[in-house]
């Protein structure tokens, strides 16, 4: 028995050829497949639009994030350009403040200078006083010879200073400082007094006279014999209350650009 003829499609499924070019049967088909095609079609162009949407989409919020970004980006500018513009204000600020501060320290030091060298006038100032002070009150006493006629050479205690000389003690300085006398024993400025002086004890021992000035002070002067000539050699000092030796002044340099060795002493 022929299975054709007992099943006519599988004839058909068999030989698709014969029946999809038999009578409209192709044209049915080209229909129906040019229909899925265009349904693909549809259903991929739906697809691709609704892609290119999201793209376009996410596109569109990139491009807003960006936008966002960029206000961001000339906000933080503007924000650094007022901390540099508020820096550099505070620091022409400062830089003002040091130089107010500066002036400050040099008026200040200026002033201090000032201030010291005003106060070391005004010592020197006193000191100066003080000193014209102690001069006008120092007495000075010199041993002074003159011959008269016939040969006879006097002795006399002259006050060459600017003070009064009181209790005036005259001795030789002998061992046992034999005393001399001396008559007044108070003696003004310009004013003397005479002295009996024994030339043969004198040019063995020489000689001091003893006085006080009125401010208290005590001073010596202490007359030696000259070995060339009848002359006397002799110094005017001051001493202690128990007629020691005291520090003399110090005498200062002459002022000039470079310092004297003697004041690094």
């Amino acid at each position: 028995m022929d299975a054709y003829s007992a099943h006519p499609w599988l004839y058909q499924v068999l030989h698709p050829w014969h029946w999809l070019t038999y009578g409209q049967n192709a044209t049915g088909i080209g229909v129906l497949l040019a229909t899925f095609v265009n349904w693909v079609t549809i259903f991929v162009l739906v697809r691709t639009l609704s892609t290119v949407n999201r793209q376009a989409q996410a596109a569109d919020r990139q491009a807003e994030a960006a936008e966002a970004q960029a206000d961001a980006a000339r906000k933080q500018t503007e924000v650094s350009e007022q901390q540099r513009i508020a820096a550099e204000r505070a620091a022409n600020a400062a830089e003002q403040q040091v130089a107010a501060a500066k002036s400050a320290m040099a008026v200040s030091e200026a002033q201090r200078i000032a201030t010291e060298q005003g106060a070391l006038a005004e010592r020197e100032h006193s000191e100066l006083i003080r000193q014209q002070l102690l001069a006008a009150l120092r007495p000075i006493l010199v041993i002074v010879g003159a011959r008269h006629s016939g040969g006879i050479k006097t002795y006399s205690i002259e006050n060459h200073g600017e003070g009064v000389a009181l209790a005036m003690k005259a001795s030789y300085r002998n061992g046992g400082l034999e005393e001399i006398a001396v008559s007044p024993d108070i003696l003004g400025p310009n004013h003397s007094a005479p002295i009996q002086l024994h030339w043969h004890i004198f040019r063995q021992s020489g000689m001091q006279v003893r006085y006080e000035s009125a401010d208290g002070r005590f001073f010596v002067t202490v007359a030696l014999p000259n070995a060339n000539k009848n002359d006397l050699n002799q110094t005017a000092f001051e001493v202690d209350a128990h007629g020691g030796h005291l520090l003399q002044p110090r005498i200062e340099p002459e002022r000039t650009n470079q310092p004297h060795p003697s004041d690094k002493l």
